[in-house]
C-alpha cells in the first residue's frame, strides 16, 4: 500500500466547526434588503381539470408583489434535466398532488398565505391512474391522452435463458416488493434569487447539481446561461432530492417579474407532497443453479411506479436492470425493468439510485437457493461472485472483480459467521436469531458507457495557501474535506493551507452533480491533475535552490525533502519564488470516465468498468410472538480503493447503514390515491440513535488506477445491502421466506403463520 502525508489521515470535515457551532449560512438564512417572500399554490387533488383560475382577489390583497401563473413565464415551462415533461405551473390539468399552479410573492409570508388562500381555482377531479399494474393493461386509463402509461421498457440480456434453465437443476421463482421512501433530509427545499445591476440573475439554492440549475432557470426565463449564476451555500442534507432543480427556478422568475429579491423555502408537508421519492417496485425472479450451486440462467422483471413525469424514473429503472444479477457471473440472464406512469407522487432519485430494492430481490432469492441446496449462504455466493473480466452487462465486464471475495471472507470473520451455531438461536422461548448476508458491488460513476466528467480549479498564493474552485457540492458527504486532502497531498502541504470554495457556476467549471457515488473519483481526479503542473513547477524550483536531482527532490509537512529527509526550505518559500519569476501557480484540471474496450467471451466489443464490492452480515432476535424485530448487529465490510479520510469513511457506512435500518423496518411513506397520508416528521418515522444497531465497520482497500490515489466512492453501496442483509436475517430467524419491505411486525407474523 502506497504510504501518504495527508490522504488515509483523519481530517475533521471542512465547514463542519460552522455547522455544529450554528455559524454555518443555509439558504433560508440569507436576507437581502427589499427582500420578499415566494409561496407556490398545490394542487389539492392528485387528478384533475383546471376549469378556471381567478388571480384578481389575490393580487389586490396590500403587501402582494406579483401573482403569476404559467403565462407569466418568459421562458419555457418545464423543469427537469433529463425529461422536461414537468410544467414550472400547470396550465390545464394537475396530474399529482405536488403540481403547482401559481406562485405569489409578498412582504411577509402571512400575506403570502393570505394571497395562496385568496387564489381561486375551480377544478373538475377525473378518475385517476393509481395502480401501475393496472396502468400497464391494454385499455386502461391514460394519465397523458398522447402517450402510453409504460413510459420505458429497458431489457438487458446475454447468453440463452431458455438453455440457462434447461441446464438447472433447481429453479427458484418469487416476487418481492418495496415501498415508497421519503428523503427526510433536515434542510428542506430552499432558494433566494435577485437579480443583480448587469442583468444576471443570481440564485442561491440547496442543490447537488448547481450547473444543471443553472441551464434549467436560463431555460425557464429564456436567457442565456451566462446571465444566470448559482451559488451553493451550505446543504442540509438531500440524498437524491435535490438532484434536480426544486423551487430556485419559481424563485428566479418571480425575482425576474418584481425586481426585488425573493426567497422561497419548502415546509415539511411542502417538502414531502411535492418532491420526488423512492420508487416503490414489484420485482419478479426466476432463478436456476446446478445442485452444487453454479447460476445457470436468470429472468427478473421489475415494475417501477413513477408518477406522472418522468424526471429520473427511466434511469433509474435501467440501474434496476443493470443490477438485476448483482455482484454474480451469471452466464444466462434477462433483466428487465418498466417505467410505469402513474398519478402518484413522482419518484426519481434516492440514495442507492434503484439497486436497494433490486438487491433486497436478488439477495433473498440467493438465500432462498442456499436454503433450497442445504449450502452455505456465504459458500453459495464465493462460488457464483463475479471475478476480474466477467460480464455483468451486456457489453460491460468488472475491470477488478478481487473485492466480492475479499469482502465476504473479512465480513465472514468479523461477524464469526463460521461459529455462529454456537450462539444460541432460542435465548427464550418466545426469541428466535437469525443471521443473514448480503453483498453488491456499485459501478463508480453513472457507468455504462455513459460520458461523464469533472473539472476543478487549484491557485497557490505566494505564501504557500492554496485555493480550490469546484462545482461540486458537499451536502454533508465530505467532499470538500476530501478534495482538501488530495490537494495538500499532491502539493506537499497540510490541509490547514487549502481552503476549498462552495460551487459558484460564475467561479467554478462544471464537477457534474454530486449523484452517483461519482464526486471523489470525478472531482478528486480533477483536483489531482489541476494540482499537477504547479507541483512540477515547485518541485523544479526546490531542485534548484537544494542542488539536487530532480528526481530525489519531494514535497510534504510543507517543507522540501531530499532522499526522504525534510530540509529547512518551506514549500511557501518556493511559491513566492515562483511569483517572483513569473511561474504559473493556477491551473485547471479535467476528468473525464474513461470506459477501456474488451472483446468479451462471444466475440463481441465490450468495455471495463471500474467497481468497488461490499458485503454485510446482520444478527437479528425476533419476537415471535408480537413480530418485532431487535437488529443485534450489522458487519458492513466494503472495497474502498484507497481510504483517504477514516473518520469521513466511517460517518459515510454508518450514515448509510442507519438509512437502510429506516427503509426497512419504519419508513414507510403511505399514500392512497396519489396522496400521501403521513406527510410530516410526527407520523412520517426515521431512525434515531436509539434505533441504530451496533455497526462494525471494516474496508478492503483494492486500488485502481483510474480511481484518484486509489479512491472509491463510498456513499451509496452501504444502503444498497443493509436491508438485503436484514431481511435474509429475519428469514432465517423465523424459517420463512421475507419478501416485503418494510419489514413489519404484521408481516413478520404473517411469514411465520405461513411456515
Amino acid at each position: 500500500m502506497p504510504e501518504f502525508d495527508v490522504v488515509g489521515k483523519d481530517l475533521a470535515a471542512v465547514g463542519g466547526q460552522a455547522v455544529v457551532t450554528g455559524k454555518a449560512v443555509y439558504s433560508p438564512d440569507l436576507d437581502f434588503p427589499g427582500m420578499l417572500v415566494g409561496k407556490l399554490l398545490y394542487s389539492p387533488y392528485a387528478c384533475a381539470r383546471i376549469i378556471d383560475l381567478d388571480l384578481t382577489a389575490a393580487r389586490g390583497i396590500p403587501g402582494v408583489a406579483a401573482v403569476i401563473t404559467a403565462d407569466d413565464i418568459p421562458g419555457e415551462n418545464s423543469y427537469l434535466y433529463w425529461y422536461p415533461d414537468q410544467p414550472l405551473l400547470v396550465t390545464d390539468e394537475v396530474r399529482y398532488q405536488g403540481d403547482a399552479v401559481a406562485a405569489v410573492a409578498a412582504e411577509t409570508e402571512e400575506i403570502a398565505l393570505a394571497a395562496l388562500e385568496a387564489i381561486k381555482v375551480k377544478y373538475e377531479p377525473l378518475d385517476g391512474v393509481f395502480d401501475p399494474e393496472e396502468a400497464m393493461k391494454p385499455g386502461s386509463n391514460q394519465v397523458w391522452p398522447d402517450k402510453p402509461n409504460i413510459q420505458s421498457h429497458y431489457v438487458d440480456q446475454w447468453g440463452d435463458i431458455k438453455q440457462g434453465f434447461a441446464a438447472a437443476d433447481v429453479i427458484i421463482e418469487n416476487t418481492y416488493t418495496t415501498h415508497y421512501e421519503e428523503h427526510a433530509m433536515l434542510e428542506t427545499e430552499s432558494a433566494v434569487a435577485h437579480v443583480q445591476s448587469d442583468g444576471t440573475v443570481l440564485v442561491h439554492a440547496s442543490a447537488q447539481a448547481p450547473h444543471r440549475d443553472r441551464m434549467q432557470i436560463a431555460r425557464a426565463l429564456g436567457l442565456p446561461e451566462a446571465m444566470v449564476r448559482e451559488i451553493t451555500p451550505h446543504i442540509g442534507g438531500a440524498f437524491g432530492a435535490k438532484d434536480e432543480a426544486h423551487i430556485q427556478i419559481h424563485a428566479a422568475i418571480l425575482a425576474h417579474h418584481t425586481g426585488r429579491p425573493v426567497k422561497i423555502v419548502r415546509t415539511r408537508e411542502e417538502s414531502i407532497q411535492t418532491h420526488v421519492k423512492r420508487h416503490p417496485s414489484k420485482i419478479r425472479y426466476r432463478t436456476g443453479a446446478t445442485r452444487d450451486g453454479k447460476l445457470t440462467a436468470i429472468h427478473m422483471i421489475a415494475i417501477g411506479d413513477t408518477g406522472p413525469y418522468v424526471n429520473a424514473g427511466e434511469e433509474v429503472m435501467m440501474v434496476m436492470a443493470n443490477y438485476g444479477v448483482s455482484p454474480y457471473f451469471v452466464p444466462n440472464a434477462r433483466t428487465e425493468a418498466y417505467t410505469v406512469l402513474t398519478n402518484n407522487p413522482i419518484c426519481g432519485a434516492f440514495r442507492g439510485f434503484g439497486v436497494p430494492q433490486v438487491t433486497f430481490a436478488f439477495e433473498r432469492q440467493m438465500d432462498e437457493l442456499a436454503r433450497r441446496l442445504e449450502m452455505d449462504p456465504l459458500e453459495i455466493r464465493k462460488l457464483n461472485g463475479l471475478e476480474t473480466g466477467q460480464r455483468f452487462q451486456p457489453k460491460a465486464v468488472v475491470r477488478q472483480g478481487d473485492g466480492m471475495q475479499a469482502c465476504l471472507e473479512k465480513a465472514a470473520q468479523i461477524s464469526n459467521w463460521e461459529a455462529r451455531s454456537d450462539i444460541s438461536r432460542q435465548p427464550a422461548p418466545h426469541l428466535r436469531r437469525g443471521w443473514g448476508m448480503a453483498a453488491s458491488f456499485h459501478k463508480s460513476g453513472f457507468g455504462c458507457d455513459v460520458t461523464d466528467h469533472a473539472s476543478a480549479a487549484v491557485n497557490m498564493a505566494p505564501d504557500g495557501s492554496v485555493v480550490v474552485r469546484t462545482g461540486g457540492s458537499d451536502m454533508g458527504q465530505g467532499l470538500h474535506t476530501v478534495l482538501a486532502q488530495f490537494a495538500a497531498e499532491q502539493l506537499g502541504i497540510t490541509p490547514d493551507q487549502v481552503k476549498v470554495y462552495q460551487p459558484d457556476t460564475a467561479l467554478a467549471a462544471d464537477a457534474g452533480a454530486s449523484v452517483a457515488s461519482r464526486a471523489t473519483l470525478f472531482s478528486g481526479n480533477a483536483v489531482l491533475r489541476a494540482a499537477a503542473p504547479i507541483r512540477e513547477v515547485l518541485l523544479e524550483l526546490a531542485a534548484e535552490e537544494t542542488g539536487a536531482d530532480l528526481e530525489l527532490v519531494d514535497l510534504g509537512d510543507g517543507f522540501v525533502h531530499v532522499e526522504g529527509e525534510r530540509v529547512n526550505l518551506p514549500i511557501a518559500d518556493l511559491a513566492a519564488k515562483a511569483y517572483e519569476k513569473n511561474l504559473p501557480m493556477q491551473a485547471s484540471g479535467f476528468y473525464a470516465m474513461e470506459y477501456p474496450q474488451v472483446q468479451l467471451a462471444d466475440g463481441a466489443e465490450g468495455y471495463e468498468q471500474l467497481a468497488s464490492f461490499g458485503a454485510h452480515v446482520a444478527q437479528v432476535l425476533v419476537d415471535i410472538e408480537t413480530g418485532q424485530v431487535e437488529v443485534e448487529q450489522v458487519v458492513a465490510v466494503h472495497d474502498v480503493g484507497q481510504v483517504v479520510n477514516p473518520k469521513g469513511l466511517r460517518g459515510q457506512i454508518e450514515g448509510a447503514v442507519s438509512m437502510a435500518f429506516g427503509f426497512t423496518f419504519m419508513e414507510d411513506l403511505v399514500v392512497e390515491q396519489g396522496k400521501t397520508l403521513n406527510n410530516s416528521l410526527e407520523s412520517y418515522l426515521i431512525p434515531t440513535a436509539f434505533d441504530t444497531p451496533e455497526i462494525k465497520i471494516d474496508v478492503v482497500e483494492l486500488h485502481d488506477p483510474e480511481a484518484p490515489l486509489g479512491a472509491k466512492g463510498v456513499g451509496e453501496p452501504p444502503i444498497n445491502i443493509t436491508p438485503a442483509a436484514i431481511a435474509n436475517a429475519v428469514a432465517d430467524a423465523v424459517g420463512a421466506p421475507i419478501t416485503q419491505l418494510p419489514i413489519s411486525p404484521e408481516r413478520v407474523l404473517e411469514a411465520l403463520q405461513s411456515r
